[in-house]
Protein backbone atom coordinates (compact mmCIF):
# COMPACT_ATOMS: atom_id res chain seq x y z
CA UNK A 1 0.00 0.00 0.00
CA UNK A 2 1.34 3.43 -0.90
CA UNK A 3 2.03 5.30 2.35
CA UNK A 4 1.32 8.61 0.65
CA UNK A 5 -2.15 7.43 -0.34
CA UNK A 6 -3.25 5.18 2.48
CA UNK A 7 -6.35 3.10 1.91
CA UNK A 8 -9.31 4.38 3.90
CA UNK A 9 -10.23 2.14 6.80
CA UNK A 10 -13.18 -0.16 6.25
CA UNK A 11 -16.27 1.25 7.89
CA UNK A 12 -17.95 -0.91 10.52
CA UNK A 13 -21.32 -2.51 9.99
CA UNK A 14 -22.75 -0.26 12.72
CA UNK A 15 -21.55 2.84 10.88
CA UNK A 16 -23.22 1.82 7.64
CA UNK A 17 -26.41 0.80 9.44
CA UNK A 18 -26.63 4.10 11.32
CA UNK A 19 -25.93 6.03 8.12
CA UNK A 20 -28.57 4.12 6.16
CA UNK A 21 -31.17 4.45 8.90
CA UNK A 22 -30.31 8.12 9.39
CA UNK A 23 -31.13 8.70 5.73
CA UNK A 24 -34.53 7.02 5.96
CA UNK A 25 -35.40 8.54 9.30
CA UNK A 26 -34.14 11.88 8.00
CA UNK A 27 -36.45 11.66 5.00
CA UNK A 28 -39.37 11.01 7.34
CA UNK A 29 -38.40 13.80 9.74
CA UNK A 30 -37.66 16.33 6.99
CA UNK A 31 -41.04 15.87 5.34
CA UNK A 32 -42.84 16.14 8.66
CA UNK A 33 -40.74 19.16 9.65
CA UNK A 34 -41.47 21.11 6.49
CA UNK A 35 -45.19 20.32 6.33
CA UNK A 36 -45.79 20.90 10.05
CA UNK A 37 -43.82 24.16 9.98
CA UNK A 38 -45.86 25.80 7.23
CA UNK A 39 -49.15 24.33 8.41
CA UNK A 40 -48.56 25.60 11.96
CA UNK A 41 -47.91 29.12 10.64
CA UNK A 42 -51.15 29.06 8.64
CA UNK A 43 -53.10 27.76 11.64
CA UNK A 44 -51.56 30.32 14.01
CA UNK A 45 -52.31 33.25 11.74
CA UNK A 46 -55.84 31.99 10.95
CA UNK A 47 -57.06 31.49 14.51
CA UNK A 48 -54.83 33.82 16.57
CA UNK A 49 -53.25 33.20 20.00
CA UNK A 50 -56.46 33.62 22.04
CA UNK A 51 -58.58 31.08 20.15
CA UNK A 52 -55.74 28.59 19.93
CA UNK A 53 -54.98 28.60 23.65
CA UNK A 54 -57.65 26.03 24.66
CA UNK A 55 -57.02 23.89 21.56
CA UNK A 56 -53.29 23.79 22.31
CA UNK A 57 -54.01 22.91 25.90
CA UNK A 58 -56.25 19.95 24.96
CA UNK A 59 -53.80 18.89 22.25
CA UNK A 60 -51.01 18.86 24.82
CA UNK A 61 -53.11 16.78 27.23
CA UNK A 62 -53.81 14.20 24.52
CA UNK A 63 -50.12 14.18 23.61
CA UNK A 64 -49.33 13.49 27.27
CA UNK A 65 -51.69 10.51 27.16
CA UNK A 66 -49.91 9.26 24.05
CA UNK A 67 -46.49 9.81 25.59
CA UNK A 68 -47.46 7.88 28.71
CA UNK A 69 -48.69 5.04 26.55
CA UNK A 70 -45.69 4.95 24.24
CA UNK A 71 -42.89 4.44 26.71
CA UNK A 72 -43.99 1.31 28.56
CA UNK A 73 -44.84 -1.36 26.00
CA UNK A 74 -43.21 0.19 22.88
CA UNK A 75 -39.85 0.68 24.62
CA UNK A 76 -40.09 -2.86 25.94
CA UNK A 77 -40.87 -4.20 22.47
CA UNK A 78 -37.87 -2.39 21.01
CA UNK A 79 -35.41 -3.53 23.65
CA UNK A 80 -36.31 -7.21 23.81
CA UNK A 81 -37.09 -7.65 20.12
CA UNK A 82 -33.68 -6.14 19.29
CA UNK A 83 -32.03 -8.44 21.80
CA UNK A 84 -33.64 -11.64 20.47
CA UNK A 85 -33.44 -10.73 16.79
CA UNK A 86 -29.69 -10.25 17.16
CA UNK A 87 -29.36 -13.48 19.14
CA UNK A 88 -31.02 -15.40 16.31
CA UNK A 89 -34.20 -16.14 18.31
CA UNK A 90 -36.73 -14.69 15.85
CA UNK A 91 -39.58 -16.82 17.21
CA UNK A 92 -39.21 -15.24 20.65
CA UNK A 93 -38.95 -11.82 19.02
CA UNK A 94 -42.29 -12.40 17.26
CA UNK A 95 -43.89 -13.58 20.49
CA UNK A 96 -42.62 -10.43 22.19
CA UNK A 97 -44.12 -8.30 19.42
CA UNK A 98 -47.54 -9.92 19.63
CA UNK A 99 -47.68 -9.75 23.44
CA UNK A 100 -46.75 -6.08 23.54
CA UNK A 101 -49.12 -5.25 20.67
CA UNK A 102 -52.04 -6.91 22.43
CA UNK A 103 -51.37 -5.06 25.68
CA UNK A 104 -50.92 -1.78 23.81
CA UNK A 105 -54.30 -2.16 22.08
CA UNK A 106 -56.00 -2.59 25.45
CA UNK A 107 -54.11 0.42 26.85
CA UNK A 108 -54.97 2.55 23.82
CA UNK A 109 -58.68 1.81 24.10
CA UNK A 110 -58.67 2.40 27.85
CA UNK A 111 -56.76 5.69 27.62
CA UNK A 112 -59.01 6.84 24.77
CA UNK A 113 -62.18 6.04 26.72
CA UNK A 114 -60.90 7.82 29.85
CA UNK A 115 -59.86 10.89 27.86
CA UNK A 116 -63.25 11.00 26.12
CA UNK A 117 -65.06 10.90 29.46
CA UNK A 118 -62.96 13.79 30.79
CA UNK A 119 -63.56 15.88 27.66
CA UNK A 120 -67.34 15.31 27.76
CA UNK A 121 -67.48 16.03 31.48
CA UNK A 122 -65.08 18.94 31.93
CA UNK A 123 -64.39 20.22 28.42
CA UNK A 124 -65.40 23.62 27.11
CA UNK A 125 -68.66 23.08 25.16
CA UNK A 126 -67.53 25.64 22.57
CA UNK A 127 -64.62 23.36 21.58
CA UNK A 128 -66.21 19.97 22.34
CA UNK A 129 -66.21 18.65 18.76
CA UNK A 130 -62.54 19.46 18.27
CA UNK A 131 -61.64 17.96 21.65
CA UNK A 132 -63.54 14.72 20.94
CA UNK A 133 -61.77 14.35 17.60
CA UNK A 134 -58.37 14.98 19.22
CA UNK A 135 -59.17 12.17 21.65
CA UNK A 136 -60.22 9.92 18.75
CA UNK A 137 -56.71 10.24 17.33
CA UNK A 138 -55.18 8.83 20.52
CA UNK A 139 -55.79 5.05 20.00
CA UNK A 140 -54.28 4.77 16.48
CA UNK A 141 -51.31 6.89 17.48
CA UNK A 142 -50.70 4.67 20.50
CA UNK A 143 -51.10 1.39 18.63
CA UNK A 144 -48.75 2.54 15.83
CA UNK A 145 -45.87 2.81 18.29
CA UNK A 146 -45.54 -0.97 18.61
CA UNK A 147 -44.94 -1.79 14.90
CA UNK A 148 -42.80 1.33 14.68
CA UNK A 149 -40.53 0.10 17.47
CA UNK A 150 -40.53 -3.41 15.98
CA UNK A 151 -39.03 -1.96 12.79
CA UNK A 152 -36.54 -0.02 14.90
CA UNK A 153 -35.57 -3.21 16.73
CA UNK A 154 -34.80 -4.82 13.38
CA UNK A 155 -32.82 -1.70 12.37
CA UNK A 156 -35.12 -1.26 9.37
CA UNK A 157 -36.23 2.33 9.87
CA UNK A 158 -37.08 2.61 6.17
CA UNK A 159 -40.20 0.55 6.88
CA UNK A 160 -41.46 3.37 9.10
CA UNK A 161 -40.73 6.07 6.54
CA UNK A 162 -43.44 5.26 3.99
CA UNK A 163 -46.30 5.02 6.51
CA UNK A 164 -45.15 8.16 8.31
CA UNK A 165 -44.95 10.11 5.05
CA UNK A 166 -48.40 8.89 4.02
CA UNK A 167 -49.92 9.84 7.37
CA UNK A 168 -48.23 13.25 7.45
CA UNK A 169 -49.25 13.99 3.86
CA UNK A 170 -52.86 13.04 4.53
CA UNK A 171 -52.94 15.22 7.66
CA UNK A 172 -51.36 18.19 5.85
CA UNK A 173 -53.66 17.98 2.82
CA UNK A 174 -56.80 17.66 4.92
CA UNK A 175 -55.65 20.51 7.18
CA UNK A 176 -55.27 22.81 4.17
CA UNK A 177 -58.71 21.76 2.93
CA UNK A 178 -60.13 22.45 6.40
CA UNK A 179 -58.59 25.93 6.55
CA UNK A 180 -59.77 26.69 3.02
CA UNK A 181 -63.30 25.47 3.74
CA UNK A 182 -63.61 27.18 7.11
CA UNK A 183 -64.25 24.01 9.11
CA UNK A 184 -62.61 25.50 12.18
CA UNK A 185 -60.66 23.68 14.87
CA UNK A 186 -62.78 20.54 14.45
CA UNK A 187 -61.51 20.25 10.88
CA UNK A 188 -57.90 20.37 12.10
CA UNK A 189 -58.59 17.60 14.61
CA UNK A 190 -60.39 15.47 11.99
CA UNK A 191 -57.35 15.72 9.70
CA UNK A 192 -55.18 14.41 12.53
CA UNK A 193 -57.52 11.44 13.13
CA UNK A 194 -57.45 10.34 9.47
CA UNK A 195 -53.68 10.77 9.12
CA UNK A 196 -53.00 8.86 12.35
CA UNK A 197 -55.28 5.96 11.39
CA UNK A 198 -53.63 5.65 7.96
CA UNK A 199 -50.12 5.64 9.45
CA UNK A 200 -51.09 3.01 12.04
CA UNK A 201 -52.58 0.67 9.45
CA UNK A 202 -49.59 0.90 7.10
CA UNK A 203 -47.07 0.27 9.91
CA UNK A 204 -48.95 -2.82 11.07
CA UNK A 205 -48.91 -4.17 7.51
CA UNK A 206 -45.18 -3.41 7.18
CA UNK A 207 -44.29 -5.52 10.22
CA UNK A 208 -46.59 -8.31 9.10
CA UNK A 209 -44.68 -8.54 5.80
CA UNK A 210 -41.29 -9.26 7.41
CA UNK A 211 -42.30 -10.95 10.66
CA UNK A 212 -45.61 -12.61 9.88
CA UNK A 213 -44.01 -15.70 8.36
CA UNK A 214 -41.97 -16.44 11.49
CA UNK A 215 -43.38 -19.10 13.80
CA UNK A 216 -44.52 -17.73 17.12
CA UNK A 217 -42.32 -18.72 20.02
CA UNK A 218 -43.07 -18.47 23.72
CA UNK A 219 -42.37 -15.77 26.26
CA UNK A 220 -40.82 -17.49 29.26
CA UNK A 221 -41.82 -16.51 32.82
CA UNK A 222 -38.34 -15.04 33.34
CA UNK A 223 -38.69 -12.92 30.20
CA UNK A 224 -42.15 -11.79 31.28
CA UNK A 225 -40.73 -10.70 34.60
CA UNK A 226 -37.97 -8.70 32.90
CA UNK A 227 -40.40 -7.17 30.41
CA UNK A 228 -42.91 -5.99 32.99
CA UNK A 229 -40.18 -4.65 35.29
CA UNK A 230 -38.64 -2.79 32.36
CA UNK A 231 -41.97 -1.40 31.13
CA UNK A 232 -42.94 -0.31 34.66
CA UNK A 233 -39.67 1.57 35.06
CA UNK A 234 -40.13 3.03 31.60
CA UNK A 235 -43.61 4.29 32.44
CA UNK A 236 -42.37 5.91 35.66
CA UNK A 237 -39.51 7.45 33.70
CA UNK A 238 -41.86 8.83 31.09
CA UNK A 239 -44.06 10.48 33.73
CA UNK A 240 -40.97 12.31 34.93
CA UNK A 241 -39.87 13.07 31.38
CA UNK A 242 -43.20 14.75 30.72
CA UNK A 243 -42.50 17.09 33.62
CA UNK A 244 -38.87 17.79 32.71
CA UNK A 245 -38.56 17.39 28.93
CA UNK A 246 -42.06 18.15 27.68
CA UNK A 247 -44.26 21.24 27.96
CA UNK A 248 -45.97 20.27 31.23
CA UNK A 249 -45.34 23.86 32.34
CA UNK A 250 -48.59 24.82 30.58
CA UNK A 251 -50.55 23.43 33.54
CA UNK A 252 -48.96 25.85 36.00
CA UNK A 253 -48.97 28.58 33.36
CA UNK A 254 -52.73 28.15 32.91
CA UNK A 255 -53.32 28.11 36.67
CA UNK A 256 -51.09 31.02 37.72
CA UNK A 257 -51.11 33.39 34.74
CA UNK A 258 -54.37 34.93 33.63
CA UNK A 259 -53.30 35.79 30.08
CA UNK A 260 -54.46 32.84 27.90
CA UNK A 261 -52.12 33.93 25.09
CA UNK A 262 -49.15 32.84 27.20
CA UNK A 263 -50.11 29.18 26.67
CA UNK A 264 -50.03 29.69 22.91
CA UNK A 265 -46.73 31.58 23.05
CA UNK A 266 -45.08 28.88 25.14
CA UNK A 267 -46.57 26.04 23.08
CA UNK A 268 -45.54 27.51 19.75
CA UNK A 269 -42.03 28.44 20.89
CA UNK A 270 -41.60 24.95 22.33
CA UNK A 271 -42.93 23.41 19.12
CA UNK A 272 -40.53 25.42 16.96
CA UNK A 273 -37.55 24.22 19.00
CA UNK A 274 -38.88 20.66 18.91
CA UNK A 275 -39.11 20.85 15.12
CA UNK A 276 -35.48 21.95 14.96
CA UNK A 277 -34.46 19.12 17.30
CA UNK A 278 -36.03 16.67 14.87
CA UNK A 279 -33.01 17.24 12.61
CA UNK A 280 -30.44 15.80 15.08
CA UNK A 281 -33.11 13.19 15.87
CA UNK A 282 -32.52 11.88 12.34
CA UNK A 283 -29.22 10.56 13.65
CA UNK A 284 -30.34 9.95 17.22
CA UNK A 285 -33.25 7.72 16.22
CA UNK A 286 -31.11 5.44 14.09
CA UNK A 287 -28.32 5.45 16.69
CA UNK A 288 -30.81 4.39 19.38
CA UNK A 289 -31.96 1.46 17.28
CA UNK A 290 -28.38 0.34 16.66
CA UNK A 291 -27.43 0.73 20.34
CA UNK A 292 -30.30 -1.55 21.37
CA UNK A 293 -29.27 -4.06 18.72
CA UNK A 294 -25.60 -3.78 19.74
CA UNK A 295 -26.57 -4.82 23.27
CA UNK A 296 -27.68 -8.14 21.79
CA UNK A 297 -24.58 -8.48 19.59
CA UNK A 298 -21.99 -7.42 22.16
CA UNK A 299 -21.61 -4.56 24.62
CA UNK A 300 -18.00 -3.50 24.09
CA UNK A 301 -18.79 -0.84 21.47
CA UNK A 302 -21.63 0.78 23.39
CA UNK A 303 -19.37 3.18 25.29
CA UNK A 304 -17.73 4.56 22.17
CA UNK A 305 -21.10 4.85 20.44
CA UNK A 306 -22.43 6.85 23.38
CA UNK A 307 -19.70 9.49 23.28
CA UNK A 308 -19.81 9.76 19.50
CA UNK A 309 -23.59 10.06 19.63
CA UNK A 310 -23.31 13.00 22.02
CA UNK A 311 -20.76 14.76 19.81
CA UNK A 312 -22.84 14.31 16.68
CA UNK A 313 -25.94 15.56 18.49
CA UNK A 314 -24.06 18.71 19.50
CA UNK A 315 -22.64 19.06 16.00
CA UNK A 316 -26.17 19.17 14.57
CA UNK A 317 -28.24 20.81 17.30
CA UNK A 318 -25.90 23.65 18.32
CA UNK A 319 -25.89 25.64 15.05
CA UNK A 320 -29.62 25.12 14.51
CA UNK A 321 -30.84 26.07 17.99
CA UNK A 322 -28.29 28.81 18.60
CA UNK A 323 -28.99 30.21 15.15
CA UNK A 324 -32.75 30.19 15.79
CA UNK A 325 -32.23 32.04 19.06
CA UNK A 326 -30.20 34.71 17.26
CA UNK A 327 -32.83 35.30 14.55
CA UNK A 328 -35.90 34.93 16.79
CA UNK A 329 -37.03 38.55 16.40
CA UNK A 330 -37.03 38.83 12.58
CA UNK A 331 -38.28 35.23 12.31
CA UNK A 332 -41.39 35.89 14.43
CA UNK A 333 -42.06 39.22 12.75
CA UNK A 334 -41.84 37.63 9.30
CA UNK A 335 -43.90 34.49 9.91
CA UNK A 336 -46.65 35.55 12.30
CA UNK A 337 -49.16 38.33 12.69
CA UNK A 338 -48.34 41.24 14.99
CA UNK A 339 -50.02 39.76 18.08
CA UNK A 340 -47.28 37.11 18.24
CA UNK A 341 -44.41 39.56 18.73
CA UNK A 342 -44.65 38.97 22.50
CA UNK A 343 -43.42 35.42 21.78
CA UNK A 344 -39.96 36.66 20.73
CA UNK A 345 -38.20 36.46 24.14
CA UNK A 346 -39.86 33.11 24.84
CA UNK A 347 -38.54 31.63 21.61
CA UNK A 348 -35.03 32.95 22.34
CA UNK A 349 -34.99 31.34 25.78
CA UNK A 350 -36.51 28.06 24.60
CA UNK A 351 -34.07 27.71 21.69
CA UNK A 352 -30.93 28.32 23.76
CA UNK A 353 -32.02 26.14 26.66
CA UNK A 354 -33.11 23.28 24.39
CA UNK A 355 -29.48 22.55 23.44
CA UNK A 356 -28.90 20.18 26.41
CA UNK A 357 -32.05 18.25 25.43
CA UNK A 358 -30.44 17.37 22.10
CA UNK A 359 -27.54 15.68 23.89
CA UNK A 360 -29.29 13.16 26.13
CA UNK A 361 -30.36 10.48 23.63
CA UNK A 362 -27.07 8.58 23.56
CA UNK A 363 -26.40 8.31 27.34
CA UNK A 364 -30.08 7.60 27.99
CA UNK A 365 -30.01 4.73 25.50
CA UNK A 366 -26.85 3.38 27.12
CA UNK A 367 -28.53 3.28 30.53
CA UNK A 368 -31.76 1.82 29.14
CA UNK A 369 -29.97 -0.84 27.08
CA UNK A 370 -28.15 -1.98 30.23
CA UNK A 371 -31.42 -1.81 32.25
CA UNK A 372 -30.14 0.98 34.50
CA UNK A 373 -33.27 3.09 34.49
CA UNK A 374 -33.31 3.50 38.26
CA UNK A 375 -31.01 6.51 38.16
CA UNK A 376 -33.03 8.10 35.37
CA UNK A 377 -36.14 7.86 37.55
CA UNK A 378 -34.40 9.27 40.63
CA UNK A 379 -32.74 12.10 38.72
CA UNK A 380 -35.98 12.85 36.93
CA UNK A 381 -37.64 13.44 40.31
CA UNK A 382 -34.95 15.97 41.23
CA UNK A 383 -35.29 17.81 37.92
CA UNK A 384 -39.09 17.73 38.17
CA UNK A 385 -38.92 19.50 41.53
CA UNK A 386 -36.62 22.13 40.01
CA UNK A 387 -38.98 22.68 37.07
CA UNK A 388 -42.15 22.95 39.16
CA UNK A 389 -40.48 25.19 41.75
CA UNK A 390 -39.20 27.62 39.13
CA UNK A 391 -42.57 27.55 37.35
CA UNK A 392 -44.35 28.62 40.55
CA UNK A 393 -41.85 31.42 41.07
CA UNK A 394 -41.64 32.74 37.52
CA UNK A 395 -44.83 32.13 35.56
CA UNK A 396 -47.16 34.51 37.49
CA UNK A 397 -45.08 37.56 36.54
CA UNK A 398 -43.18 36.42 33.44
CA UNK A 399 -45.68 34.13 31.74
CA UNK A 400 -44.39 32.05 28.86
CA UNK A 401 -40.81 33.31 29.23
CA UNK A 402 -40.78 32.28 32.89
CA UNK A 403 -42.07 28.83 31.97
CA UNK A 404 -39.42 28.57 29.25
CA UNK A 405 -36.63 29.41 31.71
CA UNK A 406 -37.96 26.95 34.28
CA UNK A 407 -38.24 24.14 31.75
CA UNK A 408 -34.83 24.86 30.23
CA UNK A 409 -33.11 24.99 33.62
CA UNK A 410 -34.50 21.58 34.56
CA UNK A 411 -33.39 20.19 31.19
CA UNK A 412 -29.85 21.51 31.64
CA UNK A 413 -29.57 19.96 35.11
CA UNK A 414 -31.09 16.73 33.80
CA UNK A 415 -28.68 16.42 30.87
CA UNK A 416 -25.65 17.19 33.04
CA UNK A 417 -26.61 14.59 35.64
CA UNK A 418 -27.29 11.87 33.06
CA UNK A 419 -23.94 12.40 31.36
CA UNK A 420 -22.03 12.42 34.67
CA UNK A 421 -23.71 9.20 35.80
CA UNK A 422 -23.10 7.48 32.45
CA UNK A 423 -19.46 8.63 32.56
CA UNK A 424 -18.85 7.34 36.08
CA UNK A 425 -20.67 4.02 35.78
CA UNK A 426 -19.34 3.10 32.33
CA UNK A 427 -15.87 4.71 32.43
CA UNK A 428 -16.56 6.77 29.30
CA UNK A 429 -13.78 8.61 27.54
CA UNK A 430 -15.69 11.88 27.03
CA UNK A 431 -12.98 13.67 25.00
CA UNK A 432 -14.24 17.06 26.21
CA UNK A 433 -11.75 18.88 23.99
CA UNK A 434 -13.74 17.70 20.95
CA UNK A 435 -16.95 19.04 22.46
CA UNK A 436 -15.14 22.31 23.19
CA UNK A 437 -14.13 22.70 19.54
CA UNK A 438 -17.74 22.34 18.46
CA UNK A 439 -18.86 24.88 21.09
CA UNK A 440 -16.20 27.35 19.90
CA UNK A 441 -17.46 26.95 16.33
CA UNK A 442 -20.98 27.75 17.52
CA UNK A 443 -19.78 30.90 19.29
CA UNK A 444 -18.06 32.11 16.10
CA UNK A 445 -21.21 31.50 14.09
CA UNK A 446 -23.48 33.27 16.62
CA UNK A 447 -21.22 36.33 16.73
CA UNK A 448 -21.36 36.65 12.96
CA UNK A 449 -25.16 36.23 12.84
CA UNK A 450 -25.78 38.84 15.55
CA UNK A 451 -23.40 41.30 13.88
CA UNK A 452 -25.22 40.85 10.57
CA UNK A 453 -28.64 41.44 12.14
CA UNK A 454 -27.32 44.56 13.86
CA UNK A 455 -26.05 45.91 10.54
CA UNK A 456 -29.03 44.76 8.42
CA UNK A 457 -32.24 44.60 10.48
CA UNK A 458 -35.44 42.95 9.34
CA UNK A 459 -36.25 40.05 7.03
CA UNK A 460 -33.46 40.74 4.53
CA UNK A 461 -30.93 40.86 7.34
CA UNK A 462 -32.25 37.51 8.60
CA UNK A 463 -31.79 35.89 5.18
CA UNK A 464 -28.25 37.25 4.91
CA UNK A 465 -27.52 36.15 8.48
CA UNK A 466 -28.70 32.58 7.77
CA UNK A 467 -26.44 32.25 4.73
CA UNK A 468 -23.50 33.87 6.49
CA UNK A 469 -24.09 31.79 9.63
CA UNK A 470 -24.00 28.54 7.63
CA UNK A 471 -20.74 29.61 5.98
CA UNK A 472 -19.19 30.68 9.29
CA UNK A 473 -20.17 27.36 10.86
CA UNK A 474 -18.34 25.40 8.16
CA UNK A 475 -15.31 27.69 8.30
CA UNK A 476 -15.20 27.42 12.10
CA UNK A 477 -15.39 23.63 11.98
CA UNK A 478 -12.40 23.55 9.66
CA UNK A 479 -10.48 26.19 11.66
CA UNK A 480 -11.03 24.41 15.00
CA UNK A 481 -10.44 20.93 13.48
CA UNK A 482 -13.67 19.79 15.13
CA UNK A 483 -14.07 16.69 12.94
CA UNK A 484 -12.12 13.57 13.83
CA UNK A 485 -10.85 11.14 11.13
CA UNK A 486 -13.55 8.58 11.94
CA UNK A 487 -16.20 11.32 11.73
CA UNK A 488 -15.33 11.96 8.10
CA UNK A 489 -15.77 8.29 7.22
CA UNK A 490 -19.14 8.17 8.91
CA UNK A 491 -20.33 11.34 7.22
CA UNK A 492 -19.15 10.00 3.88
CA UNK A 493 -21.11 6.83 4.56
CA UNK A 494 -24.18 8.98 5.19
CA UNK A 495 -23.55 10.74 1.86
CA UNK A 496 -23.59 7.40 0.06
CA UNK A 497 -27.36 7.40 0.50
CA UNK A 498 -27.63 10.51 -1.69
CA UNK A 499 -28.01 10.56 -5.49
CA UNK A 500 -24.77 10.73 -7.49
CA UNK A 501 -24.81 14.50 -8.10
CA UNK A 502 -25.29 15.63 -4.49
CA UNK A 503 -22.98 12.82 -3.36
CA UNK A 504 -20.00 14.38 -5.21
CA UNK A 505 -20.64 17.77 -3.60
CA UNK A 506 -20.98 16.10 -0.20
CA UNK A 507 -17.59 14.42 -0.63
CA UNK A 508 -15.97 17.72 -1.66
CA UNK A 509 -17.41 19.37 1.44
CA UNK A 510 -16.00 16.63 3.67
CA UNK A 511 -12.61 16.96 1.96
CA UNK A 512 -12.64 20.69 2.60
CA UNK A 513 -13.74 20.35 6.25
CA UNK A 514 -10.97 17.86 7.02
CA UNK A 515 -8.03 18.64 4.69
CA UNK A 516 -5.43 15.89 4.51
CA UNK A 517 -7.76 13.29 5.99
CA UNK A 518 -7.24 10.02 4.07
CA UNK A 519 -10.92 9.10 4.38
CA UNK A 520 -11.99 12.32 2.64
Amino acid sequence: MNPENPRPPVLSGNTRTVARNSFWYGLEVSFGLVTAFFISIAVANTFGPDRLSYYNYVAWLTNVSITLGTFGMPATARKYMAEFLNCGEREVARATYLVTLKIQVYLALGIGAAALAVVLWLGDPQYRAAAVLLVAAVPPRLIATIPSQANNAAEMLRLNTGPSLAGAAATAILTVVSLWSGWGLAGLAAALVIGSALECLLKLLAVERWLGGVARGTVSPELKRRMFAYSGQGLALMVLNIVVWDRSDVIILKALNHDPRQITFFSYAFTLSERVLLIPAMFGGSLSATMMAQFGRGRARLKEMTVDGGRYALLMSLPLLLGMACISRPLIMLLYINSYRLMIPTLTIVAIMAIPKGLITAPTMLLQASERQGFLILWGCVCGVIDIGLDILLTPAHGASGAAFANGSAQAVGALGIWIYAWKTNDLDLRLRDFGRIAASGAIMAAGVLATLWAIPGAWGMLVAIVLGAALWMIALRFTAALRPEDVGRLLSLGEQLPMGPRRHWKRLMSWLAPGNPMA
